[in-house]
């Protein structure tokens, strides 16, 4: 990534034990710096392919039908709002009763006293409509409201990104031709956006080595105006809001930018020695407010810096001026309110690092670093969604009383009742950091792999929940406790992807990448055995419906299966077990499942499978973002109902 990084006072480096879950927050280089990964088109599976064998037809299974599902499915909520190279993404909308946010492709507004969310993005997708849907098919990594808040922006990343304008209420594109497509290749994303103070244009910036800044008319999507920023990153922008001003400003590592469209002119920012600002605003007089990593606000009159004023300790992560007050937001978790003079008029400290704020009339709206967002009023803050924020989220476990569990690179483990729509409990994973082992997952967080976790499984015999992390670690928890580690079990020396209960639940098959599958004995938890014939990391498996067999995959795309009578491989296991009943359908290859891979791809591509209750849908979740619905069972030429939820 080119561009200075942002490094964190050093005192806030010092993590507690007591707060883990913003360990990530004082991690060195700026989390809010972006780095995409690189999209291919996938290589195609080997010559060999190892599983051909172990491939044989059941003797029962519903019929064989490729066409595409009847069965449809419409977004209902989505618990994620993303913050780790975001900001100032949060805002009221007209009305004050919703809230609109981002996380994956999708644009959330929530209504607050209801609990129910409106989208934009999250539709279907066809061969009809692929390609011109007028949706983000990647991640959406700014977001800003028009003055009015009535209309939203959105910017995503990609090699050749889109901008999208789209009604804050409703979620519809404002107009086909209000959105912006990229016209060049290799611009990595549109990282900043904001709105003029007229709502008439929209300002953003792409990540290409130039760090270009556009404007385009909102109502049209037609550019007037283009410049290149300089070549070092853009961290946030913001327009001027003194009427009829038609000047906006870029800060980012070491430069304020300024720039008047009415002149098309850019000025550089004098006078501050080659600071970084990592957020930018303006008041209602046109005078320009940046956040500076060393925790000063410096003021800029034109593009001369005019005077400064200690804020915060550690960065600033976000400035707005709102109803004549300005407010900011810093790595000591403070909320400062500024009036006329130098010090802060109140400040409030939250639960986490705001990186978002906005005002209407008493209220102050806060998304933080943790993925929480709260509300506060007469300086109390009041959550009211909260969410995972860091890494990934891998683990996920539906009980059959319809909680949702969840685990994450983010040190959490969450519980969700999806009837309320709310988080339910969330549970540290590891108070203490370990160390990074060798091998271990790659992932895009700074939690060491003890507390991160990728595998969640429930056993509604015992009403335990079980807890892989990245360090080969399980952990045994009630679930009316979840915070509470009553056991743990040291299954292998790398990470954990993939575990889970025996239908009766006497048993826990922990899947992982040390090449073994661990069984224990539920009882105590005692080792009844181990099966090492997988020749690379466990991806997945199912148990037979009377505990009897396992079947499972392997990144060297293996399809093996286990007696647990006898601990061990089933060479004839493919023929033995063509009669029998599987629980479930987490395994990815299988004779049920050879239509899911796209020509032309390999099958990390396909980066899970589930089969439904009744047995009569298989669902898959792929690199494209998209969840695709199939028939089961699911052979070469079946047509999937496809949907982009997440990219």
């Amino acid at each position: 990534m080119n561009g200075e990084k942002i490094v964190y006072d050093k005192n806030t480096k010092q993590a507690k034990a007591a707060d883990q879950c913003d360990r990530a927050e004082s991690r060195k280089g700026d989390d809010m710096l972006f780095e995409e990964e690189a999209v291919g088109a996938g290589d195609k599976f080997g010559a060999v392919l190892p599983f051909l064998g172990a491939l044989v037809e059941p003797s029962k299974h519903p019929p064989i039908n490729p066409a595409e599902p009847t069965e449809d499915y419409k977004l209902e909520y989505v618990y994620g709002y993303r913050t780790y190279d975001c900001r100032q993404n949060l805002f009221f909308v007209a009305g004050g009763k919703k809230i609109v946010f981002n996380v994956a492709a999708l644009g959330i507004t929530l209504d607050v006293e209801a609990n129910t969310q409106s989208f934009f993005g999250g539709g279907t997708i066809s061969k009809a409509t692929k390609g011109t849907l007028n949706q983000h098919d990647d991640d959406i990594i700014c977001l800003s409201i028009s003055a009015d808040r009535k209309y939203v922006a959105t910017g995503q990343v990609g090699a050749m990104p889109s901008l999208y304008i789209w009604d804050a209420e409703t979620g519809k594109l404002k107009n086909p031709k209000s959105f912006a497509k990229a016209k060049a290749k290799n611009l990595r994303a549109f990282g900043c956006c904001a709105w003029s103070g007229d709502g008439k244009y929209v300002a953003y910036t792409d990540k290409s080595e130039k760090r270009n800044v556009y404007v385009i008319e909102a109502e049209t999507g037609t550019q007037v105006y283009t410049e290149a920023d300089g070549g070092q990153d853009i961290f946030d922008i913001s327009w001027s809001k003194k009427a009829g001003d038609n000047r906006f400003a870029t800060a980012g590592a070491k430069h304020i930018n300024f720039y008047d469209l009415t002149a098309k002119t850019k000025k550089t920012g004098t006078g501050h020695g080659a600071q970084s600002f990592s957020c930018v605003t303006f008041d209602d007089n046109g005078i320009c407010y940046a956040g500076g990593v060393d925790g000063q606000i410096y003021v800029f009159k034109e593009n001369a810096l005019s005077g400064k004023k200690p804020a915060h300790k550690g960065v600033i992560h976000t400035v707005n001026w709102m109803e004549g007050k300005l407010y900011t937001g810093g790595n000591d978790k403070n909320l400062c309110i500024f009036g006329e003079g130098a010090a802060a008029e109140k400040t409030i400290n939250l639960s986490s690092i705001p990186r978002a704020i906005d005002v209407m009339g008493d209220r102050i709206l806060v998304g933080m670093r943790n993925g929480t967002i709260c509300i506060v009023t007469a300086g109390t803050p009041k959550e009211i969604f909260k969410s995972h924020h860091d890494g990934e989220v891998w683990g996920l476990e539906v009980t059959e009383n319809g909680e949702v569990l969840t685990t994450c690179d983010d040190n959490k483990l969450m519980i969700w009742n999806a009837k309320e729509r709310k988080s339910k409990a969330v549970a540290i994973i590891n108070d203490k950091a370990g160390e990074r082992i060798k091998y271990g997952a790659s992932s895009m967080t700074a939690f060491p792999d003890n507390q991160c976790s990728r595998a969640v499984c429930y056993n509604a015999k015992s009403n335990e929940i079980a807890v892989a992390t990245n360090s080969g670690e399980v952990q045994i928890r009630d679930f009316s406790k979840p915070e509470v580690v009553k056991k743990s079990l040291k299954s292998a020396d790398r990470w954990i992807e993939f575990m889970c209960y025996s239908p009766n639940g006497e048993y826990l098959a922990v899947g992982t990448h040390s090449n073994a599958i661990v069984i224990y004995d539920t009882a105590a938890y005692t080792e009844k055995g181990k099966n090492t014939a997988h020749k690379s990391s466990i991806l997945s498996l199912d148990w037979s419906k009377d505990g009897k067999y396992i079947r499972s995959n392997c990144e060297a795309y293996e399809l093996l299966f286990f007696d647990l009578q006898t601990m061990k491989q089933d060479p004839s296991g493919a023929t033995n077990t063509k009669d029998t009943e599987w629980q479930s359908q987490y395994t990815k290859i299988g004779w049920s499942v050879t239509g899911v891979f796209p020509k032309g791809t390999s099958g990390n591509h396909v980066n899970g499978v589930c089969m439904s209750a009744d047995g009569k849908l298989i669902a898959t979740g792929d690199d494209w973002g998209l969840v695709n619905i199939y028939r089961n069972p699911c052979r070469e030429g079946s047509q999937p109902k496809s949907f982009r939820y997440i990219s």
